[in-house]
């Protein structure tokens, strides 16, 4: 597994931008200011990560099985004890099964299976937890968990 390196910088109140080392950019805003948009919440990011990082495993997981037209629609569902936090996470795979491959369903359902159990690192991550260290401006650790 490789190590990524991103930078968030702030381009405005409640406004920042988070750029990588290839030069990609994404807007990130509260999803209530007006003037922000479009942008993401950091929540949809983690949302669109995991949708990505499925969609990229399967394309190898499920190879088997033409899925073109899979579309990948994650949702966060929170309950009234989540305080603060994303209480569960739907990933719906969207699409139609090939009737000329009498196995599809079974490939692309272990296919599936693959990538959110050994395959998509943001997936299991979400599932399993990281560990998280907040670094101080004078290199001291400012939170650690």
């Amino acid at each position: 597994m490789a190590d990524y390196r991103i930078e968030t910088v702030r381009t405005g109140y409640r406004n920042w931008t988070a750029r990588n080392d290839r030069g990609a950019e994404v807007r990130m805003a509260a999803a209530d200011d007006a003037d922000a948009q479009p942008s993401f919440t950091p929540v949809e990011l983690l949302l669109a990560a995991m949708g990505g990082c499925g969609g990229l495993v399967v394309d190898r997981t499920a190879r088997a099985v033409d899925h073109d037209d899979l579309r990948i629609v994650v949702e966060s569902v929170s309950g009234p004890d989540d305080d603060g936090r994303v209480g569960r996470i739907r990933v719906s795979y969207e699409f139609d099964l090939p009737d000329n491959n009498p196995k599809a369903a079974e490939v692309f359902a272990r296919g599936v299976r693959l990538t959110h159990e050994k395959f998509c690192t943001v997936s299991r991550t979400v599932e399993h937890g990281a560990r998280v260290e907040a670094i101080l401006p004078d290199g001291t650790v400012g939170f650690e968990g």
